[in-house]
């Protein structure tokens, strides 16, 4: 009975030793996958890409802000990529951000063109895309989910605006000239063609002789060089309206008017966008020349594509295929209130 008294006893003493060891491996191992779920929980599960157009000017660093934005408000991570409107960057940056697993991608193209080549490497990867600024349709002509404005009817914005403020100037029709200040590019003739053409509309005594285009790359700088070519061409013009596909287009043009010592009373500028408006309604000489635009929310437009790609790819909804946003009229009295301006930088 005492031998198997000890027996007894080394044996529960074996178990409890067990039990211990087995008790220490199965905590140590349980701790592992809860420290793992908590790393992983800090890093979004879902990306999407960015193709935009950072070098340009600042309107798309400001559309990439709204998108940025709008991704950590949901929760999800964004990698934003600068093509430079190169459209061959365009269509390998989309490839590589399908590469590294991007679960959708928004694009700001620079050229409509690209759209059957861009469309085919998302369908090839199952994720939605999304087109901002300038519409894209793959190879059957079928549009994808597009963000901005209505690139016409900001067209037509822009004309009746300039129309409706010449009307009150009294300026001769025959020694004024309209500036149009365009890209060769579908989204900003589609404004320009629009802006003439109401203009004239409105304007029934303004010859289509006295319409000058005035070619740019969508910058300010541009827009002031060709400009000067377009003053020494005519020196008979007297009075100047001028419209464009953006505000830099309008404000390069009143710059070379500057530096040649035009009158500024002399010029009817209405940019469109208003990307420059909190900076040029604060500048002598522009301010007055630049008589109104038209605010685009750039952030908004970033805001809502990724808003777009999210509904796709994460919550599975069907989506408008245009998502147009307002564009109201801005001028030196009332741009303060409709911008922030501490986004104009």
């Amino acid at each position: 009975m005492q031998r198997v008294g000890r027996n007894q006893l080394r044996l529960a003493t074996l178990a409890a030793l067990v039990t211990a060891v087995g008790l220490f491996v199965c905590g140590s191992s349980a701790a592992t996958p809860a420290q793992s779920t908590t790393a992983a929980a800090s890093k979004p599960k879902v990306t999407f890409g960015y193709v935009t157009q950072l070098s340009i000017a600042p309107y798309f660093v400001q559309e990439a802000n709204g998108a940025k934005a709008e991704a950590k408000k949901l929760g999800v991570g964004i990698k934003v990529v600068d093509s430079g409107r190169v459209s061959s960057s365009v269509i390998s940056l989309t490839q590589t951000l399908i590469t590294t697993g991007v679960k959708g991608v928004a694009i700001v193209p620079g050229d409509t063109a690209i759209g059957p080549r861009v469309t085919a490497l998302t369908s090839r990867a199952h994720i939605p895309l999304v087109a901002s600024d300038s519409p894209l349709k793959d190879a059957s002509g079928k549009p994808v989910p597009f963000v901005g404005m209505n690139n016409a009817q900001a067209g037509v914005q822009v004309g009746k605006i300039a129309a409706r403020i010449y009307n009150k100037l009294g300026w001769s029709a025959s020694d004024t000239g309209f500036a149009d200040v365009e890209v060769d590019l579908q989204a900003c003739l589609l404004r320009t063609n629009a802006e003439v053409a109401w203009f004239k509309k409105l304007v029934p005594s303004f010859s289509s002789s006295n319409v000058v285009k005035v070619p740019y790359d969508g910058g300010a700088t541009k827009a002031q060089d060709s400009m000067n070519a377009t003053i020494t061409a005519h020196p008979e013009i007297k009075h100047w309206v001028i419209a464009s596909c953006n505000d830099d287009g309008v404000v390069g043009a009143i710059r070379a008017l500057q530096t040649k010592g035009f009158p500024v009373g002399n010029i009817l500028g209405v940019g469109l966008g208003g990307n420059l408006a909190c900076s040029l309604y604060k500048t002598d000489y522009v301010k007055q020349a630049m008589r109104a635009t038209t605010w685009n929310d750039p952030a908004v437009l970033g805001a809502t594509s990724i808003k777009l790609l999210y509904q796709m790819a994460v919550q599975h909804k069907h989506v408008p295929k245009i998502s147009y946003v307002a564009t109201p009229e801005v001028n030196l009295t009332n741009y303060s209130k409709l911008i922030d301006c501490s986004k104009q930088k």
